[in-house]
């Protein structure tokens, strides 16, 4: 940072014309809370790197009541002149979005000093909790994964500290996640959606639509704020795939030259989690949603004048913005009874009017293929229908809202047209099938910017697609596959009909985002429309799309 602007820096803080004339920046020490000792059972059965179950004896510590702020963050990076990142991704209008220009300091996501700090790294978040540590004298530290999930659970024994929430209708009360004035205000700003992203959209509203301003939301049992969601945590632990050498005293796992280290919770961006659920991260990766909190052993240290300060600043911080919350209005109710008639390229789309006098309008969605985002195609509309010219021969899904106060209600159920047939010679979207079996759409890390298909473990060994095809003239054709995958697979077969046209394999790409287009020769297709089924033979590959081209 230059001179200049750490002074401005400086004087811009509570302390900053004593920091300056002593030119020693004092750290802002965290406000904790005192984790008692116990012991827990640590994992869950429901997935394989939270296995096995196993116990842990906790010794008594203490953990940041909030996540690290901005405010905090800043006497660091004054103090230290460290070197922050200074690309972030941030992951807005479309996802998948590349690292964006922007610091801890200045981004798209941050508006309070008093949000956590992201657009950091692990060895960023480190750096910090060795440095406060140095400055008081105390061994500040980030915590380790059990120490995390034993404060999070706080002695509950649901799927969140708060309950199981089946309906995710309670999460808004205690966690700032994926809700709908987030949707709100996401496609409003970005055209983009948290439904079908991640693990979805809550049904409540919270009044947030980006991180909050630390402590908002009820605390877990233990007086923790925002441990499930607001922003993902860095811990200390080097990351490992399961827990069958995890320490019984809930030490973190470390190794030499660790490369990606584990984190907890969720964003706001995402849905919460489960707080078993584990991430990993590469320890020099920057994001828009990723922070920390810091841990201490023993009981919570006494607040210094500093901390005081700093913890009056933070409660009139979340007074001015529960204000701010407190007025907005209720949102709209969900549209009803959408129904869709298509006529050619012509659809036709209608629901029931609102009894909501304050609603001024509503807007139509559309999904290009199902289990995709929603986009917005039209808007202001001031009557209970819609008339929409399609331009694609494959399904596609559309959902309306209502509209008031410029903020919009919950979806209405998605409502899709008919598959339409692909034009052969010509290429075939992987998503367009009009059925899918044991693999799912996600947006793709190819060059094409759309989607592909894909699943926890890629396609699977037993997964099968059927498509619709129109084939204008009988001959010879040549298969093109694009793919990606890291290791060599048995590939597909594929159907017309019932007859088996030929079996395909799917070669090693290098990974997951080494994309390659394959091939195959000697495919022979009758005219007319026809059912192209394809059946994968293995697992660990993606598919982006098929083409079926006359043979030379």
């Amino acid at each position: 940072m230059k001179l200049n602007n750490l002074f401005l820096a400086l004087c811009l803080t509570p302390i900053g014309f004593n920091a300056v004339a002593a030119n020693k920046v004092k750290p802002i020490e965290p406000i904790m809370v005192t984790i008692p000792a116990g012991s827990f059972a640590m994992g869950s059965l429901d997935r394989e790197s939270t296995q096995p179950v196993h116990q842990v004896d906790l010794a008594e510590f203490s953990l940041g009541k909030y996540e690290v702020t901005v405010k905090e963050f800043s006497r660091f990076i004054a103090a230290t002149n460290y070197k922050a990142p200074n690309e972030c991704r941030h992951e807005l209008d479309g996802w998948f979005k590349p690292a964006s220009k922007g610091n801890w300091q200045t981004n798209a996501l941050n508006t309070s000093e008093y949000q956590p700090v992201v657009c950091i790294n692990w060895n960023t978040a480190k750096a910090y909790v060795d440095w406060l540590a140095k400055e008081t004298g105390k061994p500040y530290r980030l915590a380790s994964e059990a120490e995390w999930e034993y404060a999070a659970r706080a002695g509950t024994d649901t799927k969140y500290y708060f309950g199981d929430d089946p309906n995710k209708i309670e999460v808004c009360q205690f966690e700032n996640t994926a809700d709908y004035y987030g949707e709100s205000i996401l496609q409003t700003q970005t055209n983009t959606s948290y439904v079908n992203w991640s693990t979805g959209i809550n049904h409540c509203s919270d009044g947030a639509a980006r991180a909050s301003i630390v402590g908002m939301y009820k605390p877990n049992p233990f007086g923790l704020h925002d441990m499930l969601s607001n922003v993902l945590e860095f811990v200390a632990d080097c990351y490992v795939e399961n827990y069958n050498n995890a320490s019984k005293t809930g030490a973190p796992s470390e190794s030499e030259n660790c490369q990606r280290r584990s984190t907890r919770g969720a964003s706001w961006h995402w849905d919460h989690w489960p707080l078993t659920n584990r991430g990993r991260i590469p320890v020099d990766f920057a994001g828009g949603v990723d922070g920390f909190r810091i841990a201490l052993d023993g009981k919570a240290p006494k607040l210094s004048k500093t901390t005081k300060l700093f913890q009056k600043e933070v409660m009139h911080a979340q007074q001015n913005e529960q204000a701010r919350r407190d007025l907005i209005a209720a949102l709209p109710n969900k549209v009803e009874n959408v129904a869709l008639k298509q006529q050619g390229d012509i659809v036709f789309l209608s629901w029931d009017k609102s009894d909501d006098s304050d609603v001024a309008g509503y807007r139509v969605y559309k999904n290009d293929v199902k289990d995709a985002m929603f986009k917005l195609v039209a808007t202001n509309i001031k009557t209970p229908f819609y008339r929409y010219v399609s331009d694609t021969q494959h399904s596609v899904e559309f959902t309306v809202v209502a509209v008031k106060n410029h903020l919009q209600g919950p979806y209405s159920d998605p409502i899709a047209t008919e598959t339409g047939w692909s034009k052969i010679p010509g290429q075939i979207e992987a998503e367009w099938a009009k059925s899918i079996t044991g693999a799912s759409v996600t947006l793709t890390s190819d060059e094409s910017r759309g989607h592909n298909l894909t699943g926890r473990n890629g396609i699977e060994s037993d997964a099968t697609m059927v498509y619709q095809i129109d084939v204008t003239k009988a001959g010879d054709y040549t298969l093109h596959y694009r793919v990606a995958t890291p290791n060599e697979t048995k590939g597909f077969e594929l159907y017309l009909g019932d007859k088996k046209l030929t079996t395909a394999a799917v070669k090693k790409t290098g990974g997951y985002h080494d994309w390659q287009t394959q091939s195959k020769d000697k495919v022979k297709l009758p005219k007319g429309k026809h059912t192209l089924t394809l059946k994968s033979l293995d697992s660990h590959w993606k598919l982006n799309w098929l083409a079926l081209k006359e043979s030379q």
